[in-house]
């Protein structure tokens, strides 16, 4: 029992410094205004008007919220906003649940009879897993929620807490709407539990037919219908074949599968769910090339199945272990802790050999503060409350909590008066509705923060200035805020 409670009070202690750590990461990340419109602003303005009991309409997108992704979960962080109105408790939220998901892995450890430095091990190999780290460098996504209950609900199964396993599935199917094929892939691992074959069977049918429903639902609310759905080739090999067809695919199979030491290979149920959560971005068409990347949110859900594959192949060992080895061996711990300390120094080499966002925060730059960042800050605060805003990408979180946030995109457009002299000109789109206009014209910007090159960008803003479109109001050094005339 002493053991217990070191080890309890170890991974509580880790939960806590972690929720701090991957805070950090996500705030500064977006203090230096590196998020964006996609998707923190969008569920940042979605969340404010829940909080604010207000039509949850996303003027990113210009649909209803539940028009893009059948996010129902949502409005149960309304409270965070009521404590401190700002997009950063979304990401303090954030960090702190998939943080506290590595709880649940520790506990089904312990339940399946493992040692208590094994859970702690395997608890925390889980949390620093490449995909939930870039998870939460990756702005905000609700697949965060669906990931932790993921966690909780594979621990609530073999735990035999029924109630909470309905509460925490009903939870993971709101939360969006390919958690059903996250349920369904949970549902792999099982089938080779004996215990729990039948719940097995049901989460791959419920998975797969509230998948399919919800898919609908969202067509219904979008006016463009559902944008995800897939093209799926009907030969096989083929269709093997889109498992490995990019270096971006290949990628991730080699992250995931050495981040756990290669040994979820010996669980068909963790390569079985792998390989289906994959299957929805990676054999669906070119359309999802953007979601085959390892660097991004859709990976973090690999987690949980390797981790639970990874303890699969170490209860194997243990029982192969009783079988054949002596008494003595069998009654010592060594080896299975062993294996979990091995474990926990090869996540660690990975963390430093593939500079992981973790990392970052050891470095100077990463936490430097430039003039430009205040500028920005101060001359957010000149902005009317309330008022409609166009403005960049990266710039999008930071005036989100309002109803009306819209989004630039500069463009080609064709003149016949020939405004800029010539009759092509680059010029800035955005909502008709939009009062006011902000920009920030500093040289060397990321092409994700303005969707465009510098040059283009700042010819777009000349343009539209020049031709009376815009009028300055006020600026700060390379920001500016225009108000917008029509």
């Amino acid at each position: 029992m002493a053991r217990f409670h070191w080890t309890l009070k170890l991974i509580i202690g880790w939960i806590i410094g972690l929720s701090i750590a991957y805070s950090t990461l996500s705030i500064i990340r977006h203090n230096h205004f590196q998020s964006g419109g996609f998707d923190l602003g969008l569920y940042d303005q979605a969340v404010w008007q829940y909080a604010n009991f207000q039509w949850p309409y996303n003027t990113i997108k210009d649909r209803f919220i539940l028009g893009d992704h059948l996010t129902l979960t949502l409005p149960f962080l309304a409270p965070l906003f009521w404590i401190w109105s700002d997009v950063r408790m979304l990401l303090i939220f954030q960090a702190f649940w998939i943080s506290f998901s590595a709880l649940a892995i520790y506990k089904i450890v312990l339940r399946r009879g493992l040692y208590e430095i094994t859970a702690l091990c395997l608890a925390v190999i889980y949390s620093l897993f490449y995909g939930i780290q870039y998870l939460v460098y990756f702005d905000f996504h609700p697949v965060v929620i669906g990931v932790g209950l993921l966690a909780w609900t594979a621990y609530f199964l073999e735990s035999g807490k029924t109630r909470w396993l309905v509460v925490s599935v009903v939870m993971l199917l709101l939360t969006q709407e390919n958690m059903g094929i996250a349920l369904a892939s949970l549902g792999f691992i099982y089938l080779f539990h004996k215990k729990h074959r039948r719940t097995a069977i049901a989460f791959f049918i419920g998975g797969v037919g509230y998948s399919l429903l919800a898919s609908k639902i969202v067509a219904s609310f979008s006016p463009i219908g559902f944008q995800y759905w897939p093209q799926i080739s009907h030969n096989p090999v083929i269709i093997f074949q889109q498992f490995f067809d990019s270096e971006e695919k290949r990628q991730v199979w080699w992250y995931s599968l050495a981040s756990f030491s290669f040994l979820p290979i010996l669980s068909p149920g963790a390569m079985l769910a792998v390989t289906f959560d994959l299957a929805q971005y990676f054999v669906t068409g070119p359309e999802f090339s953007r979601m085959w990347s390892p660097f991004m949110h859709h990976r973090a859900t690999l987690g949980v199945y390797l981790a639970l594959g990874t303890l699969d192949v170490m209860v194997m060992a243990r029982h192969f272990k009783e079988k054949v080895m002596t008494i003595y061996l069998e009654s010592k711990p060594g080896f299975e802790i062993f294996i979990g300390i091995f474990l926990v120094g090869l996540t660690l080499f990975f963390q430093y050999y593939w500079h992981l966002p973790l990392n970052k925060l050891v470095k100077a730059e990463y936490w430097k503060e430039e003039q430009w960042m205040a500028d920005n800050r101060t001359l957010f605060a000149m902005v009317p409350p309330g008022a409609a805003v166009a403005t960049q990408q990266n710039f999008v979180p930071h005036l989100s909590h309002r109803n009306k946030i819209y989004l630039v995109w500069p463009r080609v457009h064709d003149f016949v008066d020939k405004p800029c002299g010539q009759t092509s000109c680059w010029w800035l789109d955005f909502d008709k509705r939009a009062e006011y206009l902000v920009v920030d014209t500093r040289p060397n910007q990321w092409l994700t923060q303005i969707l465009e090159s510098n040059d283009h960008w700042l010819e777009a803003i000349g343009n539209m200035e020049k031709t009376g479109k815009i009028k300055i109001k006020e600026h700060i050094n390379d920001v500016r805020l225009y108000q917008v005339v029509y």
